[in-house]
């Protein structure tokens, strides 16, 4: 059997189409018997699509980096 290090290496080599597809794969595995609410679970679906998409053509609202770790440094000095 693989090492969790090894598969996830193997994972991180997907696009990021398919990674998000074992990511659903893994969650369904996990949850076991208990069945989410199909409208739950679509509308979820739409909403990270539509995330994706944000980030993807630019209209995402972003912080930059430098600006977090300021406002860090400044609220929590030390």
């Amino acid at each position: 059997m693989k090492a969790l290090l090894d598969v996830t290496k193997d994972a991180l080599e997907l696009s990021s189409e398919h990674r998000f597809a074992l990511a659903r794969i893994l969650l369904d595995v996990g949850e076991g018997d208990d069945s989410p609410d199909p409208a739950i679970e679509e509308a979820w679906e739409q909403e990270i699509a539509k995330r994706i998409a944000s980030i993807e053509n630019g209209t995402a609202p972003y912080t930059d980096a430098e600006q977090v770790l300021a406002e860090l440094d400044s609220r929590f000095p030390g």
